[in-house]
């Protein structure tokens, strides 16, 4: 037994190495077979040699660099290799083989496109090669297309930094924040509208549009001085398209009404309310509800379902002299508070005319006529202090007219009484 399991292992050995002879022979020709040595140069787009340009193998570790003649010299494990030749500041290139042994590649320079896009900075324009600031674009469709009279009002929730809070008065600007509050000259940031300081955007109709650009960090405010502590929002308004002529017309209409309204107490549940205050105060004699028969909720009486409409018209041609566009623009906005309401009329204008290749003028207005909205900030509040035993008939009261210094007869609530409730409404 112990004779037949040597032999058996005696006879394994011998086997094994047969085999470790033939392939020490054979593995090492097929693999010198198919390497192969390539060389080349590499150049840029002006004809000079590149140092330090990186060629791989794809697949393969396998890689070296150029010398400062732009020449390398590169061993592949296969003829139809596929190299991947990169550099900083140049786009990659990726270049079979296909059995040659010697190849010249030019390189051209990486992402030259971008570096020479226009973007919005200071009072004008920059490369963006030139920046080094935090700068946010945000194209002139994102803000048309809310049912906002304020271009910024629409960039809520869109950029990171920026802090909007709507208003619920039509038309009233929102409070805008970047990067939260400073303590350096005012609160709101500076706006720039086609390069020019503007306090605020109330005349901008958001569909003359074209981008908004926000900077957020030093570096990008540098130009402003302490302008721009608060950050700084520039606009670029919509120009004439090159070779093209359009005409475009947009309209909108909407609702809107008050939601999660509070839960007020009818007549009967106030007066037991009342009641019960007045026991506890000592106070045993009824009180004499006389003329005080309604039965109102207050919220409701004073709260409507608001209509908005918007519709614009805008004219752009362009040829090679001249580049003219036209932006009309109406808006009527309700609030959810009764007679609470915005007319705006809107109107861009902007022309540029070529005399020449070295002279170049141009016209750009904008302008709006406003007929705003009262303050009716405090009357839900208001509204929710009177008591429900008040009747919501109005009378009508002569006034001054709040729009001009004549006066004019109006409906006003009235008969509120003050004995019993004296708490200023």
């Amino acid at each position: 037994m112990r004779i037949e399991i040597y032999y058996q292992r005696k006879k394994f050995l011998k086997h094994f190495l047969s085999l470790f002879f033939i392939a020490s022979f054979l593995i090492p020709s097929y693999v010198f077979a198919q390497a192969k040595t390539v060389t080349g140069k590499i150049t840029g787009s002006d004809g000079n040699p590149i140092s330090g340009v990186t060629i791989l193998e794809k697949g393969s570790k396998a890689g070296t660099a150029t010398d400062a003649s732009g020449n390398f010299s590169l061993s592949v494990t296969k003829p139809d290799a596929t190299l991947i030749i990169s550099s900083v500041g140049y786009e990659a290139q990726t270049i079979p083989l296909a059995g040659r042994s010697n190849i010249s590649v030019t390189l051209t320079g990486a992402a030259a496109k971008e570096l020479e896009q226009v973007v919005v900075i200071g009072y004008g324009t920059a490369n963006k090669r030139d920046l080094t600031g935090s700068i946010v674009k945000v194209s002139g469709k994102e803000v048309a297309d809310k049912p906002n009279t304020n271009p910024i009002a629409s960039l809520q929730s869109k950029v990171a930094g920026l802090s909007v809070v709507n208003n619920g008065t039509p038309g009233a600007a929102p409070d805008i924040r970047i990067r939260g509050t400073v303590s350096i000259g005012q609160v709101h940031p500076l706006y720039v509208v086609d390069g020019v300081f503007e306090d605020n955007i109330d005349y901008l109709n958001p569909y003359d549009i074209e981008s908004i650009e926000i900077l957020k960090d030093p570096s990008s405010l540098a130009i402003f001085g302490v302008k721009g502590a608060t950050g700084v929002i520039a606009i670029t308004t919509k120009k004439a398209k090159p070779g093209q002529t359009v005409v475009n017309f947009n309209t909108f209409y909407g609702f809107k009404k008050l939601t999660n309204k509070i839960k007020l107490v009818n007549g009967d549940q106030f007066k037991e309310l009342f009641a019960e205050e007045n026991a506890n105060n000592g106070i045993t004699t009824p009180y004499d509800y006389t003329g005080l028969t309604a039965n109102t909720d207050w919220i409701d009486a004073v709260t409507q379902t608001g209509k908005t409409t918007t519709s614009n018209l805008s004219i752009s041609q362009s040829t090679d002299k001249n580049k003219f566009y036209l932006g009309l623009g109406y808006t009527h906005d309700e609030g959810i508070i009764k007679h609470e309401q915005l007319e705006r009329m809107q109107f861009n204008f902007n022309d540029e005319l070529n005399l020449n290749k070295a002279i170049r003028i141009g016209i750009n207005v904008n302008g709006a006529r406003n007929h705003n909205p009262y303050d009716a900030t405090s009357r839900l509040d208001d509204a929710r202090k009177v008591i429900p035993l008040v009747s919501a008939g109005t009378k009508p009261f002569k006034i001054q007219n709040p729009y001009g210094s004549d006066s004019e007869t109006v409906n006003l609530y009235s008969g509120l009484n003050t004995a019993l409730q004296n708490s200023g409404v």
